[in-house]
């Protein structure tokens, strides 16, 4: 079973990674994030970007949207991201 932290922005990602310590120290076996806003300023993402050495310790998946593209950019092809598009929830909220 893996824990999910839901946040709507992440910039340093120190929340994140206090939470995921948390819940790992109180058995949870994986931790992921989902956060509507990557925002991660001077590359703070790669704070979370999968290294061999740290890989228990990291978070197993990390979901953002598409809403920042320079970070959406910056982090394609790296696990543990995924990002996930906006572009039908406005769409359908737009009743396009």
């Amino acid at each position: 079973m893996t824990d999910v932290i839901v946040d709507d922005l992440v910039q340093s990602g120190g929340t994140l990674i206090e939470c995921q310590k948390v819940l790992a120290a109180h058995g949870a076996a994986k931790v992921s994030a989902y956060v509507t806003h990557g925002v991660f300023p001077k590359r703070s993402w790669e704070r979370f970007v999968h290294k061999n050495e740290d890989s228990e310790k990291a978070f197993a998946y990390f979901w953002i949207t598409d809403s920042c593209p320079l970070t959406v950019k910056a982090i394609a092809n790296k696990a543990p991201f995924e990002v996930l598009s906006l572009a039908g929830s406005i769409a359908d909220a737009l009743q396009i």
